[in-house]
């Protein structure tokens, strides 16, 4: 069931989980805007993400999600508005009964709930894979050595990466790097994964790779995972919800069935026409 405006611009779906009367959301934004100067790239997005659920982002460049991935990864700070992760406030704390802004050690402690994998893969060149993945454990985690390389082959083979354990980065290629860049945000236990464009860099030999990846992690329905991707093939195969963002405001929202066979805003099936015609969204 939507709410569209007359102009048929704006239509906010409910979001289609089936678990949603029984369990409250583990991500939630309520009225966040961000604006760089004058511009205003988010206006007041209200979004759920709930536990378990797998939600593709998708859009035209500019049109506001990555800026949403980024105040969830605290890499940017909301203009107004809140941001809940698992309950907590992710850039407000509350101090007798009022909301202020957070401080680091607040931003650090709901940010741990979080697994984030990137564009770029930013491995550590002077270490090999498996410290590169069994690193964050040891010094944020408090594991041992021992627990913490353990954890890390156990991740590394889930990506198919088992066998790279003593390689450094330079070493292996774009989509090698990016699954232990995986790897290494699964080594955590996040309660959330949240991918952003991770295949944007990579040569387009070596998307299927990680993508496969991912299929097999969200398959597993353990996280709740929110995937920013250009990929549309991707993002109806994997995903439970897919939301489109425009203009720094979610447009329209439901099921991959739905969005991608019968769009309901007129700017929707013109963002999917112009993909089909290109073999791109961008």
């Amino acid at each position: 069931m939507s709410e569209m405006t007359e102009n048929n611009h704006v239509a906010v779906a409910e979001a289609p989980q089936s678990n949603q009367e029984q369990t409250e959301p583990i991500v939630r934004y309520r009225k966040v805007s961000k604006s760089f100067g004058d511009n205003q790239v988010l206006k007041e997005v209200d979004f759920d993400l709930y536990p378990g659920e797998r939600v593709a982002v998708i859009g035209p460049s500019g049109s506001g999600k990555t800026t949403m991935a980024r105040l969830l990864m605290t890499l940017e700070k909301p203009t107004s508005g809140t941001i809940e992760v698992d309950g907590r406030q992710l850039w407000h704390k509350e101090v007798k009964g009022k909301l202020v802004p957070a401080d680091e050690k607040h931003l650090h402690e709901v940010r741990g709930d979080i697994g984030m994998v990137f564009q770029h893969f930013h491995l550590f060149p002077h270490m090999n894979i498996l410290k590169n993945v069994s690193v964050a454990p040891i010094k944020v985690l408090g594991l041992s050595k021992e627990e913490a390389e353990e954890r890390a082959k156990t991740m590394l083979d889930k990506v198919g990466m088992s066998d790279k354990l003593e390689a450094y980065p330079a070493n292996l290629s774009g989509g090698q790097q990016q699954r232990v860049a995986i790897a290494r945000a699964l080594v955590m236990r996040p309660k959330v994964m949240l991918f952003d464009e991770p295949t944007s860099a990579l040569d387009p030999e070596l998307v299927g790779e990680v993508l496969d990846v991912i299929k097999e992690i969200a398959a597993e329905g353990e996280m709740a995972m929110m995937l920013i991707t250009h990929e549309m093939s991707f993002a109806r195969d994997v995903a439970d919800r897919i939301v489109f963002f425009d203009e720094g405001r979610i447009i329209e929202q439901g099921r991959p069935e739905q969005i991608f066979t019968a769009p309901k805003t007129d700017r929707l099936q013109e963002f999917l026409k112009r993909f089909e015609l290109n073999g791109s969204s961008s």
